[in-house]
This record gives structure tokens, sequence and C-alpha cells, in this order.
């Protein structure tokens, strides 16, 4: 059901199939784009698919770090990158290919813990400024959900950007990527169709 996350018949089930809807989701917009595309910023912001698609690959991935430590306390010096914007920006010697390389990896990754954790599991955080008195960590259940908002919010980013880029919109994406031929109510891509 690639337009819709799965039935659920637990929380497990549910969490895993709106994990990878978004996933996919977010790699569905990528289809059929060109190196220049995903560069493009045809928004106010500095944002480019491919950008998106990179910082969505290192916070997956940091979060799955955290979820698979618990209960240790986590460390990740990749994520001073996100502090500098640097998983913004894709680099003149990355290509499509390798941040969705990348992308399928951390995607990989986070749906493992997604079939195995123990969802009540707590990761541990320093204190902060911005926590509340006495916080101590997140369940990976929690950390879970975070993903799935995160990457679904990048994902509607990353939606706009390509429609701005070639009018290529979900749908028809979706339906292109997974090979779905005419559905009657929608069309999959193909380049150069708006």
């Amino acid at each position: 059901m690639p337009f819709y996350a799965p039935p659920a018949d637990s929380e497990r089930a549910g969490i895993r199939g709106f994990l990878a809807q978004q996933l996919d989701g977010l790699r569905h917009t990528t289809f059929g784009m060109t190196e220049a595309q995903i560069r493009l910023s045809p928004a106010r912001s500095s944002l480019t698919v491919g950008g998106l698609l990179k910082h969505v690959t290192l916070t997956v991935d940091a979060w799955s770090a955290r979820a698979e430590a618990a209960p240790e306390l986590f460390s990740d010096p990749r994520l001073d990158a996100m502090a500098e914007g640097e998983d913004f920006r894709v680099g003149d010697d990355e290509t499509l290919e390798d941040l969705l390389a990348r992308y399928d990896a951390a995607a990989a990754r986070i749906r493992a813990v997604a079939d195995r954790a123990d969802l009540d599991a707590v990761a541990p955080v320093r204190p902060a400024p911005w926590f509340p008195d006495g916080f101590e960590g997140w369940t990976v259940r929690w950390i879970l959900l975070h993903v799935i908002e995160e990457v679904a919010r990048h994902a509607g980013h990353a939606d706009i950007l390509r429609e701005e880029i070639d009018g290529a919109t979900g749908y028809p994406l979706i339906a292109a990527a997974e090979g779905m031929g005419d559905l009657g109510f929608v069309q999959p891509w193909t380049p150069g169709r708006d």
C-alpha cells in the first residue's frame, strides 16, 4: 500500500508501517531527478532536495544510534555537522546515487530498531537548559515517533521543492517509482510531463 501506511494490529506494526511509508515517501521524491536538480533551490530558503535527503540521513542514523545505545548514554561527533548546517549541503563530489545509498542504509537501520528494540528502553541524555528539570531521556518509542515526524516534515519540504523544480507531485512519483502503471486515478510521472 504505497499511498498509505498498511493496516496495523499492534503498536509496533503501526510504528513500522508509518516509518516505512515516510521513509519511502522521501525517497520517491527523488525519483527521476538529475544531479543538477537535486541541488536546485527554487524556494526562498536555501533548501534543496539533495540537502534534505542528506540531512534526514544523518538525523535518522543518529536517532537510530541513540536508540541502539539505550540504556547507555549516546554521543556522536557527526552531529556537529548538524549544528553547523553542513548536513543540508550537497558537496560537489556527492551524487544522488551516493546520497540514496547512505539514506537506504540509515532507513534500514531505523527499521531494524523498530523491528526489535525494546520500545520502553530509555535513551539517556545529558542535562541541557532546554530540557525540563529532572528530564533523563527519551524512550525508544518516543525516538521512533520523532523520526516519523522528522522524516514527514522534510518529505513535505522535498515535495514542495520537487513540484517547483519540474512539476512532479507525490502520487504520480510513487506510481512511477513503484512501477504501478496507469491506476486510473493517477498516471505515473514521466520526465517532461507537468
